[in-house]
């Protein structure tokens, strides 16, 4: 059977109790429910807070608990989460009671069981809906970033030794460079002019602003309108830039391939 782990992480207790303490610090100045009468500001700010961690603690192992396995009850998680949160409320409004009867009994003697549960009831019920849908979008986040494709996986400043023997082409993209052989290509994070040096044992041309070429590949030299174009061994074709025509020309390229006219 899978370990499901409800109880939760204490790095994730430390989040939701700092965010009980961050919420019940505004409860208290704000004094909702008639409570901004009750004694000073410091007072109210430690008891809501104070109910706040009791109801996180209560919630948190109810809701996680009904969350978990709404699937095997037939409900979703948020159906399962709203009655987890109803019966989870009956304890913590008699907490939350007792807590202020024994601190202001002198203003909350009036409030019935109904009235304690609704109040608690409403807190929790807001408190629960945005931690389950701040949980929503970090899933869909962690879901987002999971079905991003992978990097390019790259050799850093070097070619491999195997590739450099086999090497037909260079191309730039971006910061990587394209290394095309006769069986496919590879990508290595590397300068253009550094695999250029690399390969210097090769006979080629840097063709174009992205393209470097071995003589040995070239396979025939043809038109695109007024623009050259490199026919490999491998397919590709390569666009000759027009300041790099000259060099073709005087090493011998065009003339090979019956385009020096």
């Amino acid at each position: 059977m899978r370990y499901v782990n409800i109880i939760g992480e204490p790095t994730e207790w430390m989040r939701w109790l700092a965010a009980a303490t961050v919420i019940g610090i505004a409860l208290g100045v704000a004094g909702p429910f008639g409570s901004y009468g009750n004694d000073g500001i410091v007072m109210r700010m430690a008891c809501w807070t104070g109910m706040l961690w009791i109801g996180t603690i209560l919630l948190r192992l109810s809701v996680g608990l009904a969350v978990v396995y709404a699937t095997a009850l037939g409900v979703s998680r948020n159906v399962a989460a709203a009655i987890a949160t109803i019966l989870a409320c009956i304890p913590l409004a008699a907490i939350v009671a007792l807590i202020n009867r024994g601190l202001w009994p002198q203003y909350t003697g009036s409030l019935r069981p109904l009235d304690w549960y609704a109040q608690t009831l409403f807190v929790a019920g807001v408190l629960v809906a945005a931690a389950l849908w701040f949980e929503q979008m970090r899933n869909a986040q962690a879901t987002a970033r999971a079905a991003q494709p992978a990097a390019p996986s790259a050799r850093p400043a070097q070619i491999a030794a195997q590739l450099l023997t086999q090497t037909l082409c260079l191309q730039m993209e971006d910061h990587y460079i394209r290394v095309h052989t006769a069986t496919g290509s590879e990508l290595v994070l590397l300068p253009m002019r550094q695999a250029i040096e690399q390969l210097s044992k090769v006979e080629g041309l840097r063709v174009h602003r992205s393209w470097w070429v071995s003589r040995a590949a070239v396979r025939a030299v043809s038109r695109d309108g007024r623009a050259l174009v490199l026919e490999l061994s491998n397919g590709l074709k390569v666009p000759v830039a027009r300041n790099n025509v000259t060099s073709l020309r005087s090493a011998g390229w065009l003339s090979q391939f019956g385009a020096d006219a």
